[in-house]
This record gives C-alpha cells, sequence and structure tokens, in this order.
C-alpha cells in the first residue's frame, strides 16, 4: 500500500483496471469477516486459479463449512467432489449475468445473493464481475483474492502469497469461531 495523503491509497494490479471514481474499500481480514457474518446469503465463486496456491482449496473449503455455499467456475468443480460441501458448477461469465438479474432466487433458489465473495478467479474476469455488480447491480462484492481489485465494494490489498494466506487463515478463524 502507498501513502497518500491522509490516508492509505491502494492501486490496482493492473493499471487499466482503475476506473471511475468508486474504488473497492481495502479490507482486512477481520473486517472481511463481519461483513460476510452480517449477509444472510453470500457465495463464494470460486476459480480454476485455486489449484495454483498450496492451500487455497482447504480455504474454499473452511469457508463453506461456515455455511457459504460454493460456486465453481471453471474446473474448480473437481476440487471439491469428495469434501462434502455444498457447491455448484457454474460460469463466471453466467453467474455474472444472473447477479444482473432481478428474477433469479440464487444458487438453490431460494433467494439471490447479498454478498458475492470471490476467490481463485482470473484477474480480468474478476474484473468484470465486480464492474457488473457496481454498475448494474446492488450486491456488494468482496474480493479474497490476492490482488487488489478496484471495481469490487470491498478488496484485500495487494498481498504476497505468505501474506495473502495469513489473510486468508485469519478470515477463516474469525468465520469459523461463533
Amino acid at each position: 500500500m502507498e501513502k497518500g495523503g491522509k490516508g492509505v491509497r491502494v492501486t490496482s494490479w493492473r493499471m487499466g483496471h482503475d476506473q471511475g471514481p468508486r474504488r473497492a474499500w481495502p479490507i482486512n481480514p477481520d473486517a472481511a469477516s463481519r461483513l460476510i457474518k452480517k449477509a444472510e446469503r453470500p457465495v463464494l465463486v470460486v476459480g480454476s486459479a485455486i489449484e495454483e496456491v498450496d492451500g487455497l482449496i482447504d480455504i474454499a473449503v473452511r469457508v463453506s463449512k461456515t455455511g457459504i455455499p460454493i460456486a465453481a467456475t471453471g474446473h474448480s468443480i473437481k476440487f471439491f467432489a469428495d469434501k462434502d460441501v455444498d457447491v455448484a458448477e457454474v460460469n463466471v461469465v453466467e453467474i455474472t449475468n444472473m447477479l444482473t438479474d432481478p428474477e433469479w432466487e440464487g444458487l438453490d433458489g431460494q433467494g439471490k445473493p447479498d454478498l458475492v465473495i470471490i476467490l481463485g478467479v482470473n484477474l480480468d474476469l474478476t474484473n468484470q464481475t465486480f464492474s457488473t455488480l457496481k454498475n448494474f447491480t446492488d450486491i456488494p462484492g468482496l474480493n479474497i483474492s490476492r490482488y487488489y481489485n478496484t471495481n469490487a465494494t470491498y478488496s484485500f490489498p495487494n498481498l504476497d502469497n505468505e501474506l495473502w494466506l495469513e489473510y486468508l487463515n485469519q478470515l477463516c478463524e474469525k468465520l469459523e469461531s461463533e
């Protein structure tokens, strides 16, 4: 994070992703856990990049075990086959479009998600998903991936792998504690 005037300014990992006057609030694991616990119908959108860093599949499973369903995109569904978690297979573009549909009742038919959390989805797809949510819905987006995303409502800052895994483990610990 760069010092910027009175507060802290976080910049997007990719220069072209800094668009518009509204930027994501940088968030830490404690604030992220409070935000998730406050949501009534959060959903975790997981991409195939979770296989690229050891421990991410276990993080997604831990988050899901707290009652948050997983929308598995790409080929990530295969990582949850034997994990006993609530998971649905869906394309990133498809779920993004469904979230903009006022008639859609969610993955389980019980109601639209009120918080979209993204982990391990391609950076450009993540950016476009959050841009769509920001501009065409009232659903907040939480980016818990490694790179800060300006189009999310809330986002972890840019982190190295070690600190990112620490953030994710702290988030899981806070979600698991009741």
